[in-house]
């Protein structure tokens, strides 16, 4: 008897894990790619739009248009007249405005993030109510 309850008790627990498992013969969520980080292109796309993207701004464009786009109130400026389009930073240096992305080459990058307004605060300080793009070169 007591053979009986432990032979059925392991072959509940096997037919649980199974089920909770997903075994059931598909492995699709295995072949589904990951989403990419909409705030972040990584020297991976870089290099594959390179042949198309000559330079930082025209790597975001190609690539992550939504990151040049005005945040704020009042786009392109907030209520107190601040610019509500990001700011560029060059491997955490200040570095300018987004028209500035044009002169660094794209053969110099390893990473672009974008950095929202409140995390840019806390990193930089107050005006960045666009946010920032952040470069991260190969140095």
């Amino acid at each position: 008897m007591r053979a009986r309850l432990l032979f059925a008790a392991a072959a509940a627990l096997v037919t649980v894990s199974c089920a909770t498992s997903g075994s059931s013969g598909s492995s699709s969520s295995a072949l589904r790619p990951k989403s990419r980080n909409q705030d972040i292109i990584a020297s991976t796309e870089i290099s594959a739009s390179a042949s198309e993207a000559a330079n930082a701004l025209q790597i975001i464009e190609k690539l992550r248009p939504q990151m040049l786009r005005s945040r704020g109130l009042g786009s392109p400026t907030d209520v107190n007249g601040e610019s509500a389009r990001p700011k560029v930073y060059i491997d955490n240096v200040s570095y300018g405005d987004v028209s500035t992305l044009a002169n660094v080459t794209a053969g110099q990058i390893r990473e672009i993030q974008f950095i929202n307004s409140r995390d840019a605060t806390t990193k930089w300080g107050t005006g960045h109510m666009g946010g920032v793009i952040l470069v991260i070169t190969k140095r």
